[in-house]
């Protein structure tokens, strides 16, 4: 069982790096009395035998990110008298996010033969519970345990979104659905993620260029150089953005220049784009600060108008605001990372794209 599970392990650690990851920390045992097929509880994935015998690959596949995601969004403890609800809510919640990964219907799996931990006490009340890594009421983990794990898991939501950052395979819809369990990032950790998002769209591109001496006709082979990323990157401007964020930001977006082959092309924008947008700085140009006036309110619609009736090819938008404005009603084709500043109620999230908090 341990073989087969560490393979089928690795192949979703290949298809979805983070949940891979995430479910190399949970223990999976087989359970002979168990009363149902599937059970999941803090840091465990236990099968009946006969269950795992009969199961597909893809099935227990999808159980090991299932039980992955309960622990990374911290389904630790139902609200009193609750239980059987919130498990359903709980189920429900990861059924539509494991959909949007491409994992196949829950109905294939067989939803109805799974128990979360809270749901144990028809088997017996306490012993049930606790063998199934839960707690019965009266045995509830003291608040420092309780604590430990929440941290303990957090830490591990963030290592693993880490790793996948820095390869460059991070899933956006599951970054997104963890960023409530995690913890913010620290500086460096979302400067790689905006590097990993960039190098995404920086293409190699062939060069034919004076051959070498070494090269004998018919053959002619091109040299690969690193192609110049045409970026669209807009600044909010309105009054909600304090000046040290807009300092905060032009450092960010001198940095990339700096660091990526690339063209920029620059918008600032509140309630409407500023005078004389958009500007634009080739490859290598040192860009300059246009200082633009910004309004009082923020609307995001413009620079999305101005992207949809441009001629100009882009690869990529990087957007650095506070999240705090109107947005288009249909997200563009164009990938879109929101480089979003403040603390809490500063910020809002936005309603598509990427997310990295600076």
């Amino acid at each position: 069982m341990h073989a087969r599970v560490e393979r089928i392990r690795r192949r979703l650690s290949r298809a979805h790096p983070v949940l891979g990851r995430l479910a190399s920390f949970l223990e999976v045992s087989l359970l002979d009395d168990s009363p149902c097929a599937v059970e999941t509880g803090i840091n465990t994935l236990r099968f009946a035998p006969d269950y795992a015998q009969q199961a597909a690959d893809d099935e227990l596949g999808y159980w090991l990110a299932h039980a992955s995601l309960h622990m990374a969004l911290l389904h630790f403890d139902p609200p009193p008298g609750a239980a059987e609800d919130w498990s359903r809510r709980c189920d429900a919640q990861l059924e539509s996010l494991l959909r949007q990964l491409g994992f196949f219907p829950l109905q294939a799996v067989g939803m109805e033969r799974h128990r979360w931990w809270q749901d144990a006490g028809e088997e017996g009340g306490t012993a049930a519970q606790q063998r199934m890594g839960g707690v019965a009421a009266e045995d509830a983990p003291s608040a420092s345990v309780r604590q430990s794990q929440v941290k303990q898991w957090r830490a591990r939501v963030q290592q693993a979104a880490g790793e996948a950052l820095g390869a460059g395979d991070a899933d956006g819809v599951l970054l997104r659905a963890l960023r409530g369990s995690a913890p913010k990032s620290a500086a460096h950790d979302w400067r790689a993620q905006l590097a990993a998002f960039l190098q995404r769209w920086h293409q190699a591109e062939a060069h034919y260029g004076r051959a070498s001496r070494r090269a004998r006709a018919p053959f002619l082979l091109p040299s690969l150089r690193p192609a110049a990323l045409h970026l669209l990157v807009a600044v909010d401007t309105s009054a909600s953005i304090k000046e040290a964020q807009l300092q905060q930001f032009w450092a960010e977006i001198q940095s990339l220049a700096g660091q990526i082959n690339m063209q920029l092309v620059l918008l600032a924008a509140d309630t409407r784009l500023a005078s004389g947008a958009p500007w634009v700085f080739a490859p290598g140009e040192v860009p300059i600060w246009p200082a633009p006036h910004g309004q009082g309110g923020t609307d995001f619609r413009p620079v999305f108008h101005w992207l949809e009736h441009s001629e100009m090819t882009l690869d990529a938008l990087v957007y650095f605001t506070d999240g705090k404005g109107d947005y288009p009603p249909v997200p563009p084709a164009l990938p879109v990372l929101w480089a979003l500043a403040g603390e809490g109620g500063d910020v809002r999230m936005p309603q598509f794209g990427e997310v990295v908090r600076l």
